[in-house]
């Protein structure tokens, strides 16, 4: 009996120490884990923040074409149109700005305090650029299929007799067969 007790007791110290190891390994695994998403979650912002300043870059570009333009029709006598040139630049340019100056965090934060406080408008949003997608799918579509149709071959053997009294012929006349 003492031999199935000591047995016994192994046993269970075995699996206590299978236990300790699993569990040592399951934390050391999750531990891991953690820096791995952390590792990503620092790389996902970093590349929002560049993403963010260079688009902020490019919109600026597009405010200096704009007032360049806004001068250009200046010169050429159209003095309101140049006024409005003017100033959809000067949104654009604030727009630039506010792109190059926050982090990826704070424009986050800015877009769920926008989402919030206008779900409506949000969900506006998100209609337009659905329906403006479909709009480009559909036109690309047909601008597709229609290249396809037009790249079909014709069957250089088959020979279709047309006459103005098709019953008149015999149909079998002139195919190859």
């Amino acid at each position: 009996m003492t031999q199935a007790a000591d047995a016994s007791g192994q046993q269970q110290g075995v699996a206590g120490q299978a236990s300790e190891t699993m569990q040592g390994a399951a934390s050391a695994a999750q531990e891991k884990a953690g820096d791995l998403r952390e590792q990503g979650t620092m790389r996902l912002r970093d590349q929002f923040d560049q993403r963010s300043t260079e688009t902020g870059s490019q919109v600026k570009s597009l405010a200096q074409a704009l007032r360049r333009a806004g001068t250009d029709l200046e010169t050429e006598g159209n003095g309101r149109t140049a006024q409005l040139t003017g100033q959809a630049a000067d949104g654009v340019e604030r727009i630039g700005d506010y792109l190059e100056r926050k982090s990826g965090n704070e424009l986050m934060r800015d877009f769920e305090g926008f989402a919030r406080g206008r779900p409506w408008m949000l969900a506006g949003i998100g209609m337009l650029a659905g329906i403006a997608g479909a709009r480009f799918m559909k036109a690309s579509s047909e601008r597709r299929y229609g290249a396809s149709t037009q790249s079909t071959t014709q069957w250089p053997d088959v020979q279709v007799a047309r006459t103005e009294q098709p019953l008149a012929r015999d149909p079998y006349a002139g195919t190859i067969g």
